[in-house]
């Protein structure tokens, strides 16, 4: 007795622990995605400031680029013009005639204005490292350095031919129109500029009397060192061209590696990062990935936004990306993981704890309570199955009462068949007889009073034959419902001697009718009382229960052979019988039709036939508003030892 107390107790323990641990552990769980969220939150926002404030500098620098190249070319054009150089304003004035022109056409004040005004422009700005004029063809003309304030002019014999690069061959038709090349190094005979100057090029086109190109190179490189420094400690930005070239990035190992080893896939994020290199390929705005744990913010921004619209083929564009630092994040999430699990643990300890001592003291009572409670609830389930058993020996005894006096009408309407059978048949001779004295006189002595007198004959001969019949169905239902034996029949007989009895019935419930499908050929062995009173108790069930005194309906009986069973299909379109009632149906006592003096045992009886007395089975199918199926599946031959299995 001790030991099954302590066992109860410790199970109850055991129960009481589990349940405070899923909970703990699920508040852990819930805390863990509340803080990794709102780290992911804090990240994310911190890397959109960073893009935000990146990006707009970008773009106003680039915006700047523009407006000044403008302005070079409209002061050129202004100093000219008083001079009386001949510049003409016209647009789209590219004659490469002009373009040819050699040096010694061009007069020397001319020449000495535009250096003038270079070297001007050139003080005008830090980012300014480059002023160049090139003919249509791409020879250098004049150039102007900038290095570090000091402003230099290149030497005729060091000026280049520039008709291969990308900015040269993309430069606008209109004059219009400022050209912002890529991002790029600057690259002088053929080899990279070091240390690395990031340079874009503010490219227009000069028309006039002396057509040409102006080239502006702006070096980024304080740019670049400026964007640089709003990478915090836990997020780096960079910076990559439109193939996935790092141009910044936190390993500057990787930086222009597109330039300098352009055959080296691996320094390219498609080869390191093909996930996010997808991601940025697709990407329209600011889109978020989280991978490998990273926190990736992109943003692809064109390096002319004002001239995207007009020159989208031409116009480069940068992916600006800002990331967390994986380290720094692993650091951070194992440090909140083991907080949690360490206050957790602690919260664990101290509630079980708790529980044990609150377990342990009321175990006793609680124990004593359950055993009033068990008796109490012991006592009124067996007053239930008192009332119950005294309720259902009424109704058994109402049954009975009702079966002995059907038994005793059928007996009755067995005698009375049997007795008008009798006489029947002696009238049915005496009409045969008297019709075929009739016929020979007709055959000697034909009149038309003889015609009317055997057409009389034939009607009265007819309707005796109903009446027979009429007699003999009685006689057979009767007969067949008091035998106990096991006989030999078709079934079409059984259903048509049912379907006979309700023909009063449903000449008071016209709104009601019966369809069969039964054919003749169906023969069986065994006992055709069970399966007539099978049949009406599920046609009354029908009539009683699917449908009200003034619905319209079909109740449809269709019968076939499906190898050595008879299936039997009995269907209505009535009201249809709820899930809750249909698992109790064939229970004994069970109904709806309390109020209306039904006892519950009609479906109950029918289903014991089926199991126990012909080893058949019954299938139900019944949906609210559509109606009920039932499906009795029964051998066509029953052994001779089932009828003593059901005795």
């Amino acid at each position: 007795m001790i030991f099954g107390k302590r066992t109860s107790q410790k199970s109850l323990l055991v129960i009481y622990l589990s349940g405070v641990l899923i909970v703990i552990i699920l508040l852990g769980v819930g805390s863990y995605r509340f803080f990794l969220d709102n780290k992911i939150s804090q990240l994310a926002w911190s890397e959109s400031e960073i893009l935000s404030r990146s990006s707009s500098l970008f773009s106003r620098e680039m915006g700047h680029i523009k407006r000044v190249t403008l302005l070079l070319r409209n002061s050129i054009n202004a100093r000219l013009s008083t001079q009386n150089i001949g510049l003409q304003n016209s647009e789209g004035q590219n004659s490469t005639a002009a373009s040819s022109q050699n040096k010694t056409r061009f007069p020397a004040n001319w020449e000495a204005q535009v250096v003038d005004e270079f070297n001007q422009f050139a003080r005008t700005s830090s980012l300014i490292s480059q002023v160049r004029w090139i003919t249509p063809t791409g020879q250098e003309y004049i150039r102007i350095n900038s290095q570090a304030g000091v402003i230099t002019r290149v030497p005729e014999n060091l000026l280049q031919n520039k008709s291969d690069r990308h900015y040269i061959r993309n430069v606008p038709a209109s004059r219009n129109d400022v050209f912002i090349s890529s991002l790029d190094l600057n690259i002088e005979n053929k080899e990279i500029v070091r240390p690395f100057q990031p340079t874009v090029r503010g490219v227009v086109r000069v028309g006039g009397g002396f057509p040409g190109i102006l080239v502006v190179n702006y070096d980024l490189t304080k740019l670049f060192e400026l964007v640089r420094t709003f990478s915090s400690e836990g997020i780096y930005l960079e910076i990559l061209d439109s193939h996935g070239n790092w141009l910044l990035a936190a390993d500057r190992s990787l930086e222009w590696a597109g330039i300098l080893q352009p055959d080296d896939s691996n320094l390219n994020i498609r080869a390191r990062f093909p996930t996010i290199w997808q991601e940025m390929d697709s990407a329209d705005g600011l889109e978020r990935v989280f991978d490998n744990g990273h926190l990736w913010s992109l943003l692809k921004l064109y390096i002319d936004e004002e001239g995207l619209n007009v020159q989208s083929p031409k116009t480069p564009s940068l992916y600006f990306v800002a990331r967390s630092n994986s380290d720094a994040f692993v650091s951070w999430r194992s440090k909140l993981i083991l907080s949690i699990v360490g206050l957790a643990a602690v919260s664990f300890s101290m509630i079980a704890w708790l529980v044990w001592r609150q377990v342990t003291a009321q175990f006793e009572t609680y124990r004593l309570l359950k055993l009033v409670q068990q008796e109490k609830a012991q006592a009124e389930q067996v007053n239930r199955k008192l009332n119950l058993t005294n309720k259902r020996l009424v109704d058994m005894q109402d049954e009975l009462v009702e079966t002995s006096k059907l038994s005793s009408l059928g007996l009755m309407v067995a005698g009375l068949a049997h007795e008008m059978h009798t006489p029947l048949g002696g009238v049915r001779m005496a009409l045969s007889s008297c019709k075929a004295w009739l016929d020979k006189e007709v055959q000697q002595h034909p009149s038309e009073e003889l015609e009317k007198i055997n057409s009389s004959l034939l009607i009265a001969e007819k309707n005796l034959v109903r009446a027979l019949d009429v007699v003999a169905s009685f006689k057979r239902i009767v007969s067949d419902r008091t035998a106990q034996d096991m006989q030999s029949f078709f079934f079409h007989n059984v259903v048509n001697d049912i379907l006979f009895t309700y023909k009063p019935i449903l000449k008071k419930r016209f709104q009601i009718r019966i369809n069969v499908d039964c054919p003749q050929d169906i023969d069986m062995r065994g006992y055709p009382g069970a399966m007539s009173q099978i049949i009406q108790n599920l046609i009354d069930n029908a009539l009683d229960h699917a449908f009200q005194r003034q619905d319209h309906g079909v109740i449809t009986i269709i019968a076939k052979k499906e190898q050595d069973n008879l299936v039997l299909v009995i269907n209505d379109n009535g009201r249809g019988i709820s899930p809750e009632i249909r698992a109790h149906i064939f229970e004994p006592f069970a109904t709806t039709g309390r109020t209306n003096n039904h006892t519950g045992l009609g479906l109950h009886l029918v289903n014991q036939w089926i199991n126990k007395l012909m080893k058949g089975r019954i299938d139900t199918v019944s949906e609210i508003g559509v109606g009920t199926t039932f499906t009795l599946t029964i051998p066509l031959t029953q052994q001779e030892d089932e009828k003593s299995a059901s005795s």
